[in-house]
């Protein structure tokens, strides 16, 4: 049985824009539907647009300045490419969240607004911990993460170790909590 394709709403402000995306989108499998065509527009699986959110429903995906609410799941440059857009798209529709970084020379990366129980969240975990991360949360050995990551057992205790780090956690069930709190990972 074939895969039901991801349904996508834009609702861009700049219609020459909403249109390139639209025709960029369909061209990667993505079902396609423009808000200005639309009485009511809900049922979609992701929201794309640079305004106001439009239900509290779909994940949204926005381009330009964050808007808070809590079905954002990820905020892109307002100048953002199809590619990007889609990948986004589908990890949203996932139910996973993509929070914008706050870097300052000198400083470790961590997400912004996200405050663990006495100070901030030190370090933002790179991609391979995220991975790793929810693996966790899975019950993962060290054995399990190497085969589905393809790496070293050393490698991936390596991974674990950077988590509980990072999240200054106490143990595996601490990291996984941690995560959960602060939107790293979804169950």
């Amino acid at each position: 049985m074939a895969e039901r394709r991801l349904s996508v709403l834009i609702a861009l402000s700049d219609t020459e824009r909403a249109d390139e995306l639209a025709h960029a989108l369909e061209n990667d499998g993505l079902s396609v539907a423009m808000q200005s065509e639309l009485e009511q527009p809900d049922g979609f699986d992701v929201v794309v647009t640079d305004a106001e959110l439009l239900d509290g429903v779909a994940p949204h995906v926005l381009l330009g300045d964050a808007v808070p609410g809590a079905n954002v799941y990820a905020v892109l440059p307002a100048n953002a490419d199809a590619a990007l857009i889609s990948a986004t798209a589908r990890i949203a529709r996932a139910g996973y969240r993509l929070l914008p970084v706050e870097a300052r020379p000198g400083d470790n990366l961590h997400p912004a607004g996200e405050h663990a129980a006495g100070g901030s969240l030190h370090a933002a975990l790179t991609p391979r911990e995220l991975e790793t991360l929810t693996l966790l949360a899975d019950g993962a050995s060290n054995k399990v993460i190497a085969r589905q990551l393809d790496i070293s057992v050393h490698t991936a205790k390596f991974h674990v170790a950077a988590v509980l780090t990072k999240l200054q956690a106490r143990n595996r069930a601490d990291a996984v909590a941690i995560g959960l709190r602060h939107g790293l990972i979804y169950l």
